[in-house]
């Protein structure tokens, strides 16, 4: 009986100490596949970055582009979000800011799109309208105008303006890391006004490679544009993403740019970026003034 009871409590003595142990053990090692931990990092002077970013968009005069357009409109501030079917298509850009978007849906033309930078003008065959607007004038939905994308827009996420060194634009550079990616981020700051300094565009530089992996445009302080680079390849007559994410946050939609062809610094002539009013069409004039 005496060695049931020693027994016993030996037992329960090295149970309680072994659950001591286990509390107090709060280290768990645990090994990270190479395939997940993060990737060498570049290093580079703000000089270098700025440089290199300019570099980048001035290599880039022109693009004749093969994509897939997938468009969402809406967004929670609006209580609906709507999924459109992804949209064959072409685009034409050439700098300073001429471009045309044309998408097609089983080889039947759905929208043709001009802007020139000043104005732009946007064929929507099945809804038998004809849009003319200016790219300064903000865009209010209006039910009788069926699309709030903008080929100035796209302009601007295809063909990004070089960095700027004005005297009364500060910049700030910070390191910032997601998932395995490390990045420079560049923030441009405009000149102080009521205490305040606006910001105006943010780049995110990967520094795995130095490309350009992101970019934020503002409008003193507000978002107009996010823009994501991703899967560069080498294209016919230079580097370029073969998918551009971008998100209109004031006109409430947002858009991916899928690339199968692009043709880099291709001469392109005047009247590929003419579009005319097709007759029989309904004519939306957004020129005029709203009053």
């Amino acid at each position: 009986m005496e060695n049931r009871i020693t027994a016993f409590v030996l037992v329960l003595s090295a149970s309680i100490v072994s659950s001591y142990c286990s509390w107090f053990r709060v280290k768990q090692t645990q090994r990270i596949p190479v395939s997940e931990q993060a990737l060498p990092a570049k290093t580079a002077s703000l000089d270098e970055l700025v440089q290199n970013v300019n570099s980048t968009a001035q290599k880039i005069q022109a693009l004749k582009l093969t994509v897939i357009y997938q468009l969402t409109g809406g967004s929670i501030n609006s209580g609906e979000i709507s999924n459109y079917r992804e949209t064959d298509g072409f685009i034409l850009a050439r700098r300073p800011a001429s471009i045309r978007l044309i998408g097609q849906a089983f080889k039947v033309k759905v929208f043709d799109m001009v802007s020139d930078g000043t104005q732009f003008r946007i064929h929507v065959p099945p809804k038998n309208k004809f849009i003319l607007g200016l790219n300064d004038r903000e865009i209010k939905s209006r039910k009788d105008v069926p699309i709030n994308l903008r080929p100035q827009h796209i302009f601007q996420a295809l063909l990004i303006d070089p960095l700027s060194t004005e005297e009364d634009q500060a910049m700030v550079l910070e390191e910032d890391q997601e998932g395995k990616h490390k990045y420079y981020v560049l923030s441009f700051v405009g000149p102080v006004k009521d205490r305040v300094s606006p910001l105006r565009r943010r780049i995110w530089i990967d520094r795995f490679d130095l490309r350009l992996a992101r970019q934020r445009v503002y409008d003193e302080g507000k978002l107009v544009s996010d823009i994501n680079y991703r899967e560069f390849k080498d294209f016919e007559g230079g580097d370029y993403p073969a998918v551009i994410d971008f998100r209109r946050p004031q006109e409430d939609y947002s858009l991916r740019l899928k690339i199968s062809k692009a043709v880099v610094n291709e001469t392109l002539s005047d009247d590929q970026f003419v579009l005319n009013q097709p007759h029989g069409t309904e004519q939306i004039d957004l020129t005029r003034d709203p009053k």
